[in-house]
């Protein structure tokens, strides 16, 4: 599928139409984005855990891979994220970001 081509974002929507993971999940185009509501500062996040569900998901079973360099986490709100270890995959560590442009 090329890029820039008309039926590429369909192409791909097709693809990822069972991409699922245990948090929300927002699709759009050629764009996949995790999220995690953490209610209370003492709960731990399950997002490395969704992660690798997505990473399985990728490789095992759509012979895709994940682009880390590409890949951005984000933590929004009072969540003390010093404690909170980067995402990571056998690529490499996901960087994690203050700002981001979600088209």
């Amino acid at each position: 599928m090329s890029q820039g081509s008309r039926l590429g974002p369909l192409s791909f929507i097709v693809l990822v139409d069972d991409l699922r993971a245990a948090c929300e999940l927002h699709k759009f185009v050629d764009d996949t984005t995790l999220s995690e509501l953490i209610p209370s500062t003492g709960s731990a996040s399950n997002m490395q855990s969704y992660f690798t569900s997505v990473l399985t998901w990728t490789a095992n079973n759509n012979d895709m891979q994940i682009n880390t360099s590409k890949t951005k986490e984000m933590i929004i709100g009072s969540l003390d994220s010093i404690n909170l270890s980067p995402l990571s995959a056998s690529s490499g560590t996901v960087e994690r970001v203050a700002t981001f442009k979600l088209l």
